[in-house]
């Protein structure tokens, strides 16, 4: 067990985790990928197995504390890949998010400075985050910055190959885009029909695949068909004001710069 050599992304989400899970992990050489699929299963997996070396990866926001805690607590050497996002960027994503899924609610009552919105002050602050993987775990992350995925590639990929001690081949690696983002349109009109035919977002059920399949996918369907109806729309028929309005934006989001320069101190 001690001989194993263990390396867990823990995300963030809406940081490229689904191009890196889809398109990069599973290319890896001298390296056991544990796909996010089988992530419950991971734990067991590794100790039931004999391999060199591990990569986990499954993304996580609120829930980081607890999965770090978990896993280390098993495998006490174990080191961690984080991937960060300008918070700008990041909270505006998880909007988006948020909003294909559900969620018809203002950008005003998803975050705001008055901390009473549905994302928290507490969830952007991203020094701590990185101080709950340092007290839990021994060894220093690889921190990573999301826009250097898109500025130089390779260089990006190849901080993760050498974190891991493992290598890849450039050519089998594609650099399309997993999941291609809805216009601006689409989401402003899926918004405007759960207001009307679902105005309590569905349950996920993450812990139950049943109640998933049963009560969350049918809409999850269904909003996917609303917003592929919405892509023949004329735009200035549904698009009246933005989605995120920028200036409220970029004041809500100024309280974060000495955050994100913290960050890159590590990048």
């Amino acid at each position: 067990m001690n001989n194993k050599n263990i390396y867990f992304h823990v995300g963030l989400a809406k940081t490229g985790s689904t191009f890196l899970q889809k398109n990069f992990f599973p290319k890896l050489q001298n390296i056991k990928y544990i796909s996010t699929h089988k992530y419950r299963r991971c734990i067991k997996i590794i100790k039931n197995t004999n391999y060199e070396s591990y990569l986990i990866s499954r993304e996580f926001d609120r829930q980081l504390e607890g999965e770090v805690k978990k896993i280390l607590s098993h495998f006490p050497e174990t080191k961690i890949i984080i991937v960060f996002r300008e918070h700008k960027k990041w909270i505006s994503s998880q909007f988006k998010r948020f909003s294909k899924n559900g969620y018809h609610y203002k950008f005003e009552d998803f975050y705001n400075n008055k901390n009473s919105g549905y994302w928290k002050k507490e969830d952007m602050i991203y020094t701590d985050k990185l101080n709950i993987i340092k007290k839990y775990c021994k060894h220093e992350p690889l921190v990573l910055n999301f826009a250097d995925l898109k500025i130089n590639p390779h260089f990006y990929l190849t901080k993760i190959s050498d974190f891991t001690n493992s290598n890849y081949n450039k050519s089998n690696i594609s650099l399309n885009v997993v999941h291609k983002s809805y216009s601006e349109k689409q989401l402003i009109f899926l918004k405007g029909f759960c207001r009307i035919f679902k105005p309590n977002p569905p349950e996920y059920y993450a812990n139950d695949k049943l109640k998933h399949w049963l009560f969350y996918r049918p809409w999850w369907l269904l909003f996917h068909f609303v917003m592929y109806f919405a892509y023949f729309l004329p735009e200035k028929l549904i698009v009246k004001k933005p989605l995120i309005d920028k200036k409220y934006l970029d004041d809500t989001m100024n309280k974060y710069k000495n955050d994100w320069k913290n960050i890159l101190k590590y990048t």
